[in-house]
């Protein structure tokens, strides 16, 4: 079977590609003018951006499955519009492209579209979060892109399934909150927000595929959301003393107040702000500590699968001891060598 993949050459994309390619299909990736496609080897390249609708006709000739993978992620300073220009406007560019002529369209969405906190079995029967807490940006952009993905599957343009993952974490992810978090405890530059007993409901990059694997096969699945999660939430403070015993180093000593956290990181918001606007280079792109920064690290939630284990046969393989210890393999040896 051939098969499309979007954001191929993402963290999340490129293990797709190597799973369908070790799987026998035939992977066509989109990719954009002058990026990395290093991790594509063995796909077949067709050049469009989402953005361009008539880039897009044929990247989905002669596909049976697509797979929606490319996205804004979520990044500090990153306008509105241009989340939503590339999440749903992208998004809709290539559901009109696939309509009619593939007999799946697999969307990557995030369970960070969905009401929350405080619930440690969240589902997918929870509404979507349009309060403009935390990443609204990103997650309500996310949050219409999926709508929109099923709106075509009602009115049966697109046959298409949503999956929603917790945080993915695994090898690869250059610019994952696991791989600054472990950076950032080697080199004793972390410090906790919070008590740490809130919860948080990571999952291995490996179970993902599974679940985007599963849901491409499944007739069953049209029409479907599915949240994917790994075996259980866990503890902030389970999850740093798991991480500080791989790495040889001791727990974090300080811990700052959330409120305190949350005003510093909207001081430092303003300031970076004022920094772009004033042309000022110095510090970097982005504040060290945002308001969603702390979000991520202390608001108390976690997600149930059973939807995804009843009707798909998902289960997550990789439990946080195996998971965390080849994160942190990963990083010593190709993010930070020398730390």
């Amino acid at each position: 079977m051939k098969m499309l993949v979007t954001g191929g050459t993402g963290f999340l994309g490129s293990h797709l590609v190597q799973a369908l390619l070790k799987g026998g299909h035939e992977v066509r990736a989109l990719v954009r003018h002058g990026s990395d496609v290093g991790k594509l080897k063995g796909a077949e390249l067709i050049y469009g951006d989402l953005t361009e609708p008539d880039s897009l006709g044929q990247a989905v000739e002669g596909v049976e499955t697509v797979y929606h993978l490319a996205a804004i992620r979520d990044k500090w300073g990153t306008p509105y519009q241009a989340y939503y220009t590339v999440n749903v406007e992208g998004t809709q560019h290539l559901l009109d492209a696939a309509a009619g002529r593939v007999d799946k369209f697999v969307h990557c969405s995030t369970a960070g579209v969905a009401r929350y906190p405080g619930n440690l079995q969240a589902d997918e029967s929870l509404p979507h979060n349009t309060d403009g807490h935390g990443q609204h940006c990103y997650h309500h952009t996310k949050a219409l892109a999926e709508q929109l993905t099923l709106e075509y599957t009602r009115t049966g343009q697109v046959p298409a399934t949503v999956i929603r993952p917790t945080i993915v974490y695994g090898p690869g992810d250059t610019w994952g909150m696991m791989t600054k978090l472990v950076t950032m405890l080697a080199q004793g530059r972390f410090a906790l927000v919070g008590d740490g007993r809130n919860h948080l409901h990571l999952v291995y990059v490996d179970d993902v595929i599974r679940a985007f694997l599963l849901a491409g096969e499944s007739s069953r699945s049209v029409g479907q959301v599915y949240i994917v999660a790994g075996p259980s939430p866990i503890t902030l403070n389970n999850l740093l003393a798991k991480v500080c015993a791989l790495l040889g180093v001791k727990p974090p000593r300080w811990h700052i107040p959330v409120r305190v956290a949350k005003a510093a990181g909207w001081i430092l918001e303003r300031a970076y702000l004022i920094k772009g606007k004033l042309g000022v280079s110095a510090l970097g792109e982005m504040p060290f500590l945002t308001r969603d920064k702390v979000d991520t690290l202390t608001v108390n939630r976690g997600f149930s699968s059973a939807k995804a284990r009843r009707e798909l046969g998902y289960h997550p393989i990789v439990d946080y001891d195996e998971g965390l210890r080849r994160i942190v393999e990963w990083c010593h040896y190709q993010v930070s060598p020398s730390w």
